[in-house]
């Protein structure tokens, strides 16, 4: 009896050795005994637990590749783009530099004196038609006529002008001379005045983009801790820029 057992477990090792499906593998064995059976059981039932909790692995993994796209999302959501902001207090910015120049620049150019209307043979033209202006400094002018009869014609304009002026006629009576005062304690109180005003208008015009990007965040952000962050980062961000404004106008002040 012997003899014809073991070929018969050998054949059926040698036909199940091929099975790459451990279950199958298991399931397909004739087991003898009730030890080696229950042996079997534990086998099964730990692989079953580990592709289980493989399964489950695989699981978190999806969970939380959706959690993270779910949170970029919000972070991008939860985001002010301050780039359009940008351009326009840049463009306060370089209004504000350019008119506080003009205010205390004391230097008149060439083309204010070019442009200057002055009235011959009953047409209204420029000074630059009839003389000719050189500005030898910034308080000496000279005006050569291009008719020596147009000279009087010229000295109405200019103190037309400006009724603080006082043209002469050179010596050999070719030409026009303007010696222009410095500026009275009244004159540089009245150009410090209107700095001022201005410089308070543009950190008027700062602040109110800041009260447009705060409604924004209310309506746009969503959670209080981002409102909070985005509110912070929104302060520092006007901060710095009415720094900008501070600085141009402290800068003027002092070299005036």
């Amino acid at each position: 009896m012997n003899r014809l057992v073991v070929p018969f477990v050998f054949f059926l090792k040698r036909k199940t050795i091929y099975n790459r499906n451990p279950f199958l593998l298991l399931q397909s064995i004739n087991f003898g005994s009730k030890k080696q059976k229950e042996k079997v059981d534990k086998e099964q039932k730990k692989l079953r637990k580990i592709l289980k909790v493989s399964g489950n692995l695989k699981e978190v993994e999806t969970n939380e590749n959706v959690d993270e796209k779910i949170k970029k999302k919000l972070n991008d959501k939860n985001k002010i783009d301050y780039k359009t902001h940008d351009v326009k207090i840049d463009k306060i910015l370089t209004s504000f530099d350019n008119k506080i120049k003009n205010i205390f620049d004391n230097t008149l150019k060439i083309d204010f004196f070019n442009n200057i209307e002055i009235t011959k043979d009953k047409k209204n033209m420029n000074l630059s038609d009839v003389t000719q202006v050189v500005i030898k400094s910034s308080q000496l002018i000279h005006f050569y006529p291009y008719i020596s009869t147009d000279i009087q014609k010229i000295i109405y304009a200019l103190k037309k002008k400006n009724n603080t002026w006082n043209p002469t006629i050179s010596n050999d009576n070719q030409y026009i001379v303007l010696q222009l005062l410095g500026l009275t304690e009244e004159m540089k109180l009245k150009k410090k005045k209107e700095a001022k005003d201005l410089f308070e208008k543009t950190k008027t015009d700062v602040r109110n983009i800041r009260h447009k990007i705060k409604d924004e965040i209310v309506k746009n952000i969503e959670g209080e801790e981002w409102k909070i962050f985005e509110k912070n980062k929104l302060d520092n961000y006007i901060k710095n820029k009415i720094k900008l404004v501070e600085n141009v106008y402290e800068k003027a002040i002092k070299s005036f």
